[in-house]
């Protein structure tokens, strides 16, 4: 994607932004009042509003100062992996083996499956784990005439490698669903679903259920049975690489049961089970184990039998930004490292990134990230470097491809119940981002005169419900669109 960046340098002035004030001072008062309002005292606050067809700043408040940018933090990350990657890409897995294929359709040797980095082998948290990729694949293995493999089910993430929790994320967060481990291979969003149930009689240990079963995880609980008086209540840890889970807790005789998301520490193995799985559901039996390689291997690969493809780079960006995916977040970011330095870690991910940005004249000062995803509390942004990026990427070759990644307002993601006013909806395309004491919101307005606006609207370290922040941060723009024109 050499020509899209070196298009990008002719067409985007070195400069982020410059500041300035022109908006009609009733606007001003209003977007000041609302973030100076007593609910909000002591909060962080930094705002621009940029006019792209005049190419001027229509508003701004405290707009460089830096915050905590959350889940806008993914703008960068797909802006960087379009222009790296191309909006053609996609994500390959491709399926070898290591020894003959007989007529009988036995492979005498192993299945060997070289990780592409997809995220998006069953994406989201289904129930039911249909895994229609997985079993598309499986079918297309069965039609070139496989039925059994007598040795192992081999998986090599190298050159990815598994990584957790990025510097700066919170130790709560190595225990929840939104934000597993991740290596070269991805199924489900890297977690699987925990049910626990109470025991027959009062003082009974509790049942627990794993969805899917093959889950390569181990359970040990300390949650007891209890009395129907008591409020169900049920902690859940684990230890990074570390399979095992502990379960503490209570839960009434009489409860329904109660539903955990449990991360996979092991991404790849879970594949695996899911793909093996995948194949005994088409008559396909693998005799041997599932083998993870995770450094690179000077034993050949073999014949290639079958490529699983993801959906085109700009659908697998769509599920990131409009359900602000973190799992799919950090895959893209290595996917950008991949390409840009020849190495898939975080790291180096990050340094793929940060020349990008540079590119886009956005100072290294008005910009620190951690991560792909926006979970790391040491993320620094302020609101003239996130317009700076919208800015750069209005006037990039695949600016309508970005766009259409954003959430809609009063439409779909995470925009789907805000600005969903007469005057407000569909006229917004927007990150959210969002975690405790944090929130914000970043994208593209139009205008009733046909102008396309670039704005972000910041908030940290307030007191007051989210809910709250939100509202104030939705007046704004929803003012802004009534009386600018």
């Amino acid at each position: 994607m050499i020509a899209l960046s070196i298009l990008l340098l002719l067409l985007v002035s070195p400069a982020t932004p410059a500041a300035g004030r022109v908006f009609p001072t009733a606007f001003s008062d209003y977007a000041e009042s609302m973030v100076e309002d007593a609910s909000l005292r002591g909060s962080s606050w930094s705002i621009l509003f940029y006019s792209l067809a005049n190419d001027s700043v229509i508003y701004e408040y405290d707009a460089d100062r830096l915050l905590t940018p959350a889940s806008i933090t993914k703008l960068f990350t797909s802006a960087a992996a379009l222009d790296a990657l191309g909006p053609d890409y996609q994500f390959t897995t491709v399926c070898f083996r290591d020894g003959p294929l007989s007529e009988d359709g036995i492979l005498h040797g192993n299945l060997v499956v070289q990780a592409g980095g997809d995220p998006t082998p069953e994406v989201k948290w289904s129930k039911y784990h249909r895994a229609p990729a997985l079993r598309a694949w499986a079918d297309s293995l069965r039609d070139s005439g496989l039925r059994a493999v007598t040795g192992n089910l081999v998986l090599r993430v190298w050159p990815y490698r598994l990584e957790s929790a990025a510097s700066g994320w919170e130790i709560g967060d190595i225990n929840a669903g939104f934000a597993p481990p991740t290596d070269g291979f991805g199924f489900n969003n890297n977690v699987c679903h925990l049910g626990v149930f109470p025991g027959g009689v009062v003082g009974a240990p509790a049942r627990y259920v794993l969805d899917p079963v093959y889950a390569p995880v181990s359970v040990r609980s300390d949650v007891v049975t209890v009395d129907t008086v008591s409020m169900p209540w049920i902690e859940m840890w684990s230890v990074p690489h570390d399979t095992t889970i502990v379960l503490t807790g209570e839960i009434p005789l009489h409860d329904d049961g109660e539903y955990l998301w449990i991360p996979m520490q092991d991404p790849a193995r879970y594949f695996g089970h899911a793909l093996r799985h995948a194949l005994i559901m088409r008559g396909i039996t693998v005799y041997g184990n599932i083998i993870v390689e995770r450094s690179l291997s000077g034993v050949p690969i073999g014949e290639p039998l079958t490529e699983l493809h993801s959906a085109p780079l700009p659908s697998v960006l769509s599920l990131m930004n409009k359900d602000s995916d973190n799992y799919i977040s950090e895959y893209v970011l290595a996917a950008l490292g991949l390409a840009v330095t020849g190495s898939a870690e975080r790291r180096h991910g990050l340094k793929a990134l940060e020349r990008f940005v540079g590119r886009c004249g956005i100072s290294s000062k008005s910009l620190h990230l951690e991560d792909g995803c926006g979970l790391s509390r040491r993320n620094a942004v302020n609101a003239r470097s996130v317009v700076g990026l919208l800015r750069a990427m209005h006037h990039h070759p695949v600016a309508e491809v970005f766009r259409s990644t954003l959430s809609v307002s009063g439409i779909d993601g995470t925009l789907s119940y805000r600005l969903s006013t007469k005057n407000t909806a569909r006229r917004v395309r927007a990150k959210t981002g969002s975690m405790t004491y944090v929130s914000g919101l970043a994208g593209y307005a139009e205008t009733a005169s046909g102008d396309t606006v670039a704005f972000a609207v910041l908030c940290n370290n307030f007191s007051c419900s989210l809910s709250r922040v939100r509202w104030a941060e939705d007046s704004i723009i929803e003012r802004f669109l009534e009386t600018y024109p």
